[in-house]
């Protein structure tokens, strides 16, 4: 055992002992192994669930060590700590549209993101504390190992600083905002925002298997990255997919028989109050003809500033309806707001359930439990597709606009008990074959789904639709699936991929024409400039991909269009009525469209000294190097790659898709999956930017899954014993560890081979 005895070694486990070069040891590291694979993602071993999240906890804190202890922070609304001032908020909800965030530690102490968790966590599920324990233990095992290589700010967390971030972002991003939307009267627009999934069933797919795809829209940079990891408990759980930096679940993912997956979606899940203040005492609201005191907290926050840290005590208001988010003492009112599950733990539970989950009836129940607030929710397994529009939607009265701020005054607009699940928009393996959503309606599920705008109630969405809506509520993406998968055809693997990749624009069916009628109908004033671009245009495929000339003149078209008319006259364009708004024919329309074009030849060369630039010269992903990609962010494209266009044009894409997944419900399961930025958030890592490299040939990596495919691919392993090859000899439950692996330098138990074949094994071609 090293440095140490074992009977030292229990010593210290139980804290009997503890001599001054002792090294702690957490006995769950005994009993887990993580096995790299040749893009760094981790394959996480344990001889039981507790031990498997503690390994999860330990590689996250290897990849991503300071973004997710930021996050913790941010949960216990501590950011001001590190960041100063700003990180504070005081009392100012402003809206950040790059962070997805209203407010700072202010608005969390005020959603009580951290305290709702202490004092309710006796009521979360006792599997599931286990498992954010071990989970937490596991990133401390981490902070412990590299203690003299860590800042001072980062520190050992806790089971509810994890659940604390789960309920975060639920609380602090999805609730919050739909409410103070309704306070204010506007939309503060997500940058590039939403998601897509679709699924064919076995009748529309030529290999005769459910396939699934999952695609989420998140930027690269900010709170809302993602993780790619596997966990495997030998009979217990075998689950792959992507976590929140920090989170210790899968939003979307797979295991042995299922597979799920999460677009953004606007259920009225949220609800602003108008309280009525007491002039004589603000302290004071109405409620049913009687003055209720409010109740009143106070929060202390240390703040990072130029002297050192500061203190900062403010007050916390609510009242029964929950947080006041304004006060305003003058006119003697307050904003208060209501939000699912406010009081409530368990929003890793949720997830968790899921992930356990191996048939549509297990799913179906961890759904109704109504642990998740909100999300459009895509099932598949090998017989079965199914989707549902998922919300925690209260039962409320009638006669009230519910997308607006409403009387607190009166009992009448309490809310009722949630809706029961089986009275949400749902598909269960439609005639189409298909359900898809990219941030659709749900009646849009799939083409003639039979479901109806104003069920199950009027107030169900956040803004009600007209009774007859129909498929002219379809944006782009939705437009896009709905072209290809409404062709009366089967689907093969390769052409899914090629539909996950796709960056058809899908406006061209009526930009192109508008085009070539200007040009056609120019006559002697022809600018003859336009004769190479308008060649290019014609001859073009219609697609944004890297290699497109074509592309990069619709690109500054777009912009030129906008900047030379409006943002509003150019929305016809994205419009799915684009045809009946836009007359190609029309000299006015073709005189337009023809003076964009001579304005982006001129930007383009003013920026780039050129007229005939290649896309992937314009778009380009900045990490270790720098990689052309494809994709847009201006025309709405399946798939986006997106970022701030700089001084010189160029733009440094660091947004649009989040992940991608691909699956094929077969036996055993085939999965192809890929992160645009890597695994790793150190530089100096070949994961920094490996995926990166493959985003930009738009080449999916394939998600190993199985003992025998993770071994053959393995980079390296940590842990004390080869527990998959134990597993797949049918050893790993019978023998005992006998040695634990050394938290504080786990090194000692990593090995680095450069595929882990047993040399005694023939090769296996991949």
């Amino acid at each position: 055992m090293g440095l140490i005895t074992r009977l030292q070694f229990v010593l210290i486990v139980f804290g009997f002992f503890r001599p001054a070069h002792a090294v702690v040891l957490d006995p769950l590291a005994a009993h887990v192994t993580i096995y790299r694979d040749n893009y760094g993602v981790p394959h996480i071993v344990g001889e039981t669930e507790e031990a498997a999240f503690f390994g999860y906890g330990y590689a996250q804190a290897q990849d991503h060590l300071d973004d997710m202890m930021l996050e913790y922070l941010d949960a216990q609304g501590r950011r001001s700590e590190r960041l100063g001032m700003d990180a504070l908020g005081q009392t100012d909800l402003r809206f950040i549209p790059y962070e997805y965030r209203w407010g700072g530690d202010y608005l969390q102490r005020l959603l009580r993101t951290k305290a709702a968790v202490v004092e309710n966590c006796r009521n979360i599920d006792p599997g599931v504390y286990t498992r954010l324990q071990a989970f937490a233990r596991g990133v401390n095992a981490y902070i412990a190992e590299h203690r003299k290589e860590t800042t001072e700010w980062i520190q050992p967390i806790s089971a509810e600083d994890v659940e604390a971030l789960e309920r975060s972002y639920y609380m602090r991003f999805y609730s919050i905002h739909d409410a103070l939307r309704k306070m204010t009267g506007k939309i503060s627009a997500f940058s590039n925002f939403g998601s897509n999934h679709w699924a064919i069933t076995r009748a529309r797919s030529a290999n005769d298997h459910v396939m699934h795809v999952e695609e989420v829209h998140m930027p690269w940079a900010n709170r809302f990255q993602f993780y790619e990891a596997h966990i495997m408990v030998p009979g217990k759980l075998n689950a792959g997919g992507i976590s929140w930096f920090g989170c210790p679940v899968f939003l979307a993912g797979f295991n042995d028989t299922i597979t799920w997956s999460v677009t953004w979606n606007e259920p009225n899940i949220a609800d602003v109050y108008l309280e009525k203040l007491n002039p004589l005492n603000p302290h004071q609201y109405l409620y049913d003809g009687r003055w209720i005191d409010m109740r009143i907290d106070h929060a202390t926050f240390r703040v990072k500033g130029p002297k050192g840290m500061e203190s900062v005590t403010l007050p916390l208001y609510y009242t029964s309806h929950g947080p006041i988010v304004s006060l305003d003492l003058m006119a003697n009112r307050a904003y208060s707001v209501k939000l699912p599950n406010f009081d409530s733990v368990n929003y890793t539970t949720g997830l968790y359930l899921i992930m356990k989950a191996h048939n549509l009836s297990e799913f179906k129940a961890a759904v109704a439990r109504q642990l998740i607030p909100r999300w459009n929710m895509l099932y598949s397994d090998s017989q079965n597709i199914f989707w549902v529009h998922n919300g925690n939607v209260a039962r409320r009265s009638p006669g009230y606009n519910w997308s607006r701020p409403v009387p607190g005054w009166t009992h009448a607009t309490e809310w009722g008990p949630y809706l029961p699940l089986e009275t949400y928009p749902q598909l269960l393996n439609p005639a189409s074959g298909f359900v898809q959503n990219c941030n659709n309606p749900p009646w849009l599920a799939t083409r003639h789904s039979g479901l109806k705008p104003l069920e199950p109630a009027p107030y169900y969405l956040q803004h009600m639709p007209k009774a007859d809506a129909n498929e002219d509520a379809l944006n782009l993406r939705g437009e896009r699936v709905f072209q290809v998968l409404s062709q009366p055809r089967t689907f093969t693997l390769q052409e899914m991929t090629d539909l996950a990749f796709d960056t058809r624009v899908v406006p061209t069916d009526v930009v192109i024409p508008l085009l070539e009628r200007a040009w056609a109908n120019a006559g002697p004033n022809r600018d003859n400039r336009l004769n190479r671009p308008m060649a290019l245009i014609t001859a073009w495929d219609r697609r944004s991909s890297a290699d497109s000339t074509a592309y990069t003149y619709i690109y500054f078209w777009g912009k030129a269009y906008q900047n030379l008319y409006s943002e509003r006259t150019f929305a016809r364009f994205l419009s799915y009525r684009r045809k009946e708004q836009v007359d190609v024919n029309s000299p006015g329309e073709q005189r337009m469209a023809l003076q964009a074009l001579e304005k982006a030849l001129h930007d383009i060369d003013a920026k780039f000294g050129n007229t005939e630039v290649r896309w992937g010269e314009v778009n380009r992903v900045q990490r270790g190097g720098r990689f052309s990609v494809g994709g847009t962010g201006l025309y709405d494209v399946l798939h986006p790659d997106a970022g701030v266009e700089q001084d010189d044009g160029r733009i440094y894409c660091n947004d649009g898709w989040g992940h991608l997944m691909i699956v094929l419900e077969s036996e055993p399961k085939q999965v192809w999956s890929l992160l645009p930025y890597g695994e790793s958030q150190h530089p100096s890592s070949p994961h920094y930017n490996d995926m990166a490299k493959l985003h930009s040939e738009q080449r999916p990596k394939r998600f190993w899954f199985t003992p025998q495919e993770i071994l053959e691919h393995t980079e390296s392993i940590l842990g004390a014993r080869d527990l998959l090859r134990l597993t797949i000899r049918g050893e790993g439950s019978k023998r005992r560890h006998t040695r634990p692996i050394r938290v504080s330098n786990m090194n000692t138990g990593r090995v680095v081979v450069e595929n882990n074949r047993d040399p005694r094994e023939p090769a296996k071609s991949n």
